[in-house]
């Protein structure tokens, strides 16, 4: 994921577009724009790299866990259990990955979270600038992420049964802000900007068993946490309903997109942080420790085992090997001037100033629904235009005409198998020229 926003932020503050027509051989960039435009500004201080871009997703995530912590302390006056309800966001190891590769995520639930406490932090009757800085930070989010407007609805519909006027102002006020910016990047990108960053990112099929598996993941991960973050959700409908039970109910139904193809755990960090809050808010109700003192000890030591369990396991980051071997296709890479053709926006082309000629995880989606006609690409791969071609097979695979193109044009000079932080995958390195004919069944 590095060199994709790596790409496409350069390309931002460069001038470039990143909203434009599939016609082209480039594909448009299927995100709102806020997260580029932060990675694009840090490549123009410090160069083309990937460290900062970690860094900057690590420290999202570091301050999504203190302001966790804060949200806890601040409701129940418990320190123990607000240092626990932050460290339980940084402890699973299965999600650690997220907190360095998933920046955009990190940041739009650093946003939504902080908008949603300056609300909960509110007094009813005098609240002016604390919603009014809310909003922008909601309009900031959305315009990260744009699973950011479920945030958006928390804060909103908490306002509506609190302060209904108040409400009312906050939603219409968020409303106009966001059309308003989406009216000035339609005009920027010739209407191009909500066909890519809406319509292409919709067209994704939802698949019901996608979901599934996500789910089963994401509660193995908090086995302990999440039933008792539901137990205090619940406690909390039956009571008053507080901001953050209005939170754990949006941040679920986020959660539900993840079925999308394409999606992963990191469609679940509202949802986390939020189990994470209703966990802090559970371990500091001392009324409930003295009516149900063993139910409660015996979920605060499961909630410590999973804690201790999950911080042992390693980051499925890539070895030395893995770094050498992607060394050697970036070696290919920097001796063959030329465009080049790769199925992912990557590190290996961006890291050397090149310009890729597409990013196809839209791919075959786009094709099926007669948005892209292959054909532009078929003929360039026949002329032999491209001096590189990276290839998986993970997308270009789906269509078979560009297949068969590929494999008929190109010859396979290698093949390199590496670990990546989403699991293993082999790249075959195609140079121009006619193909043995056992390359065509790849």
């Amino acid at each position: 994921m590095d060199g994709y926003f790596l790409y496409y932020g350069s390309r931002l503050v460069n001038g470039l577009p990143i909203y434009f027509s599939y016609e082209l051989l480039s594909m448009p960039f299927e995100y709102v724009p806020v997260y580029p435009a932060i990675i694009g500004i840090l490549a123009k201080l410090f160069g083309l790299g990937v460290w900062y871009e970690r860094a900057f997703s690590l420290a999202c995530s570091l301050a999504v866990a203190a302001l966790i912590g804060r949200v806890v302390f601040k409701t129940n006056r418990n320190l123990p259990s607000a240092f626990c309800a932050g460290l339980l966001f940084l402890a699973p190891g299965p999600l650690a990955v997220w907190h360095l590769v998933r920046g955009i995520d990190a940041l739009a639930a650093l946003l939504g979270l902080a908008a949603i406490a300056l609300v909960a932090g509110a007094n009813p009757d005098r609240m002016t600038w604390r919603v009014f800085v809310a909003a922008v930070l909601l309009v900031l989010a959305f315009y990260t992420k744009q699973t950011a407007l479920f945030a958006a609805a928390t804060v909103i519909a908490y306002l509506l049964s609190q302060r209904f006027r108040c409400g009312i102002v906050t939603g219409g006020a968020f409303a106009v802000a966001c059309g308003l910016l989406f009216l000035l990047l339609q005009s920027i990108t010739g209407g191009w900007f909500y066909e890519n960053a809406f319509v292409t990112t919709s067209s994704n099929p939802f698949l019901l068993s996608l979901l599934m598996q996500l789910l089963r993941d994401f509660c193995l991960v908090l086995f302990a946490a999440i039933p008792v973050a539901a137990a205090q959700a619940l406690r909390s409908v039956k009571r008053a309903n507080t901001i953050w039970t209005y939170y754990f109910i949006f941040a679920l139904l986020a959660a539900l997109l993840a079925g999308k193809m394409g999606a992963a755990l990191s469609y679940f960090i509202p949802l986390f942080t939020a189990v994470c809050i209703n966990t802090g808010l559970w371990l500091g109700d001392t009324a409930l420790y003295e009516r149900r003192p063993r139910v409660f000890v015996a979920s605060l030591v499961l909630l410590i085992i999973q804690a201790l369990a999950f911080l042992r396991n390693p980051i499925p980051a890539p070895n030395e090997e893995d770094y050498q071997k992607a060394r050697s296709v970036d070696a290919y890479i920097k001796e063959r001037p030329g465009p080049i053709l790769t199925e992912r926006i990557d590190s290996f082309a961006v890291l050397n100033g090149r310009e890729l000629s597409v990013e196809a995880v839209q791919l075959p989606f786009l094709v099926a629904r007669r948005k892209y006609d292959p054909i532009h690409l078929i003929n360039t791969i026949e002329r032999k235009e491209f001096s590189l071609i990276i290839y998986s097979g993970v997308y270009f695979g789906g269509i078979p005409a560009l297949k068969h193109a590929i494999f008929e044009n190109y010859r396979e000079i290698d093949r390199v198998p590496i670990g990546l932080f989403v699991g293993p995958m082999t790249f075959s390195v195609l140079a121009p020229g006619s193909a043995p004919l056992q390359t065509m069944s790849h």
